[in-house]
């Protein structure tokens, strides 16, 4: 493999690199409970959006300052990765708008859950169907195999003909103009129905809430308002720059094996082709950040990313918080409290030993004032932890409940 090092290196890296890790982080973060609800639209908006970061990174960081010949696999990969992402992610948004105009505008009392996941296979197969459809229109107005840009990688060669119009440029304009008549179809039909929306969401089975569907609504107007300029933007200068009659198939492809190298100081002569270039790159960054700020950032989301950060820390190797519960400390373990340092008991609640002849003991509920249950001191009512905090705990946790020999709760008979 030839490598070509040149001086007209990129004053602005290695921002892009950086911008599109960071991008990759946060489209990760909160993927988890995105995957776990179903909602077809969010899925593939973090799949594509997280693709296409992790590919413009890869080609930013390999061609940076230098214009070498590269593996032809991973550059015919890269480039159809590149035409699929131009309606991928606004497909994305699509599915997203349709969504909430079909919750907005149920008529049915509710929706069973077999319905509810053939529509979610039906979303997720449409995606992949429309990028599929993308690589085969944007094969035939494919110029040549591939152009390599010093400081930005592999990249895919359009030839700008009456037939790449319909083709190439139109596709991403039309999708995001019918994603925004879904928008404002879906907020008309909630102004005409906000005081029983709640009801609408529920018996939808949706898992949203009304504060969870406009975070979806406005990613997916956010979108909208970047793709839709975006894309007109892109389609009128392209035409601008170069506009060529189509003549034949033959006359397109000729000689398409060849790969076309184009230094960082070729865009001084194309100013136009930096910018067309760059949006389409950072675009995506922007868009993981939005999705962060809009999705990620909601709800119990801070403690979430805690726990999972701490996982990963005593994964590594790296001492991690104590995750005892609260009120109750475990003997016989590094750091445990003594009986002398345990917590006071409330004042309708007493010590008491254990008459028992079992080897263990586990801590009884203490029953309050308003609380269930006529014994305290029954041993099938052990502390446990709540069933999404078991989930959460690893394999070969410490169990919830607490060994304390010698020792039970007993509640005043005055106060139960």
């Amino acid at each position: 493999m030839s490598v070509i090092t040149t001086s007209s290196f990129d004053p602005t890296y290695p921002t892009f690199p950086v911008l599109a890790s960071i991008g990759i982080v946060l489209i990760l973060l909160p993927a988890y409970w995105h995957f776990k609800s179903g909602n077809a639209g969010t899925i593939l908006y973090i799949v594509w959006t997280f693709v296409g970061n992790l590919n413009y990174m890869v080609n930013a960081i390999a061609w940076a300052g230098n214009l070498h010949s590269p593996p032809w696999f991973w550059c015919d990969l890269s480039t159809a990765l590149i035409v699929a992402l131009n309606v991928a992610i606004p497909t994305s948004s699509l599915l997203i708008t349709h969504r909430l105009y079909s919750i907005a505008t149920i008529r049915q009392v509710n929706i069973s859950r077999s319905d509810s996941r053939r529509a979610k296979y039906y979303e997720i197969a449409l995606a992949p169907r429309s990028c599929a459809n993308k690589l085969h229109a944007g094969v035939v107005v494919q110029g040549h195999r591939f152009d390599i840009i010093e400081n930005i990688g592999c990249w895919p060669s359009i030839y700008v003909t009456p037939v790449t119009i319909p083709l190439v440029f139109l596709p991403p304009i039309l999708i995001n103009i019918v994603s925004m008549v879904y928008a404002s179809l879906a907020i008309r039909a909630f102004l005409k129905q906000r005081k029983q929306f709640n009801d609408v969401l529920q018996s939808a089975n949706s898992g949203l809430t009304i504060g969870r569907y406009f975070r979806l609504m406005a990613l997916a107007a956010t979108e909208i308002i970047c793709s839709l300029p975006t894309s007109t933007y892109v389609m009128v200068t392209n035409l601008q720059t170069g506009f060529h009659p189509w003549i034949s198939w033959a006359d397109t492809h000729f000689n398409f094996n060849r790969v076309e190298f184009m230094p960082f100081g070729w865009f001084k002569s194309f100013p136009r082709a930096w910018i067309l270039i760059n949006l389409s790159r950072y675009m995506l960054p922007v868009g993981s950040f939005l999705f962060f700020v809009y999705l990620g950032m909601s709800g119990e989301s801070g403690t979430f990313y805690r726990k999972q950060f701490w996982r990963l820390a005593r994964l590594l190797g790296f001492p991690g918080p104590s995750e005892t519960s609260s009120g109750a400390s475990c003997t016989g373990r590094p750091g445990a409290s003594s009986p002398s340092q345990l917590q006071s008991l409330p004042p309708f609640v007493t010590s008491v030993p254990i008459t028992s002849t079992n080897k263990k003991e586990t801590l009884s509920r203490a029953f309050y004032p308003g609380g269930t249950g006529s014994k305290a001191n029954s041993s099938s009512d052990s502390l446990s932890m709540p069933p999404d905090f078991e989930d959460e705990k690893g394999p070969g946790a410490e169990p919830a409940s607490c060994s304390r020999p010698g020792l039970s709760l007993e509640v005043h008979s005055s106060v139960v």
